[in-house]
């Protein structure tokens, strides 16, 4: 377009040089004065000020169409990057959602058969306690009634349940590996209640020793009941008491336990 403007400018101004000869022939002829043909000129002037005019207005504002132009074919490169980006979201965001469900109808699943599980723990953990040396017997009942009564709760999370079954069964195997000693009231072999250290040694032993130490005694797994031991036992335990106790080094101490029964077929 600007370049087929030019082309008109240059041929209006040979029509102004042409125009003008012909002007003063013609004046001349006709007697027309110099002023006429200045004003004339002048016009053609004004007239190729304002085409061109025209013609750079026209050119800028094809430039600018053109950096538009260029302007959005960028953009819509970017908007094309960013729709192939959101399918690939949206494509890995459904598969989540596949995974959700799937796992939504394990959970389902899983809770049918979770409740039956924990009243099976729970009933394993009381035949545990009834079957295992006697100590700590209050607390460890009474952790087996406070886990029935929140199974009975509408208000807990089967999660929150199944957690503080998993803690009992905790609490229980850590006696395996902890030594602890308590005071309490216990009627000894003799018939009679004496005060008593009552020296727990994991699960291995658990054995009495009167607070003047003068007599010991454990619990026989095989008969269930208090049995005194041979005073020589008295020292080894009174040491393993203030081991308990923090009042002595850890060590070793003797204690009495069951040797291994005969299976069938052995002499």
């Amino acid at each position: 377009m600007t370049h087929d403007l030019g082309k008109l400018l240059r041929r209006n101004l040979r029509y102004v040089v042409v125009i003008v000869a012909t002007l003063v022939c013609v004046g001349f002829a006709a007697q027309t004065t110099l002023e006429d043909v200045f004003e004339e000129i002048k016009s053609l002037n004004e007239l190729a000020k304002t085409t061109q005019s025209k013609i750079n207005g026209l050119e800028k504002d094809h430039l600018d169409l053109k950096h538009e132009y260029r302007n959005k074919l960028k953009t819509i490169d970017g908007l094309k990057v960013h729709n192939r980006n959101l399918r690939l979201k949206i494509r890995k965001q459904e598969d989540a959602i596949e995974v959700l469900r799937e796992s939504i109808a394990e959970v389902d699943l899983i809770e049918s058969a979770i409740t039956p599980l924990m009243w099976r723990m729970i009933e394993g953990l009381e035949q545990l306690i009834a079957l295992d040396k006697p100590f700590l017997l209050d607390e460890r009942t009474k952790r087996v009634t406070d886990l029935r009564e929140l199974m009975g709760r509408f208000d807990v999370e089967d999660s929150e349940k199944f957690a503080q079954v998993l803690r009992a069964y905790q609490i229980e195997s850590d006696y395996g590996r902890t030594m602890d000693v308590n005071q309490k009231k216990l009627e000894l072999p003799d018939g009679e209640v004496h005060n008593v250290n009552i020296l727990r040694v994991g699960r291995i032993a658990l054995v009495y020793q009167k607070l003047q130490g003068d007599e010991t005694g454990w619990w026989n797994p095989d008969t269930k009941e208090w049995e005194r031991l041979p005073n020589s036992y008295n020292t080894p335990i009174k040491n393993g008491i203030k081991m308990a106790n923090k009042q002595l080094t850890s060590g070793l101490f003797e204690v009495p336990i069951l040797p291994p029964k005969a299976t069938e077929g052995e002499s």
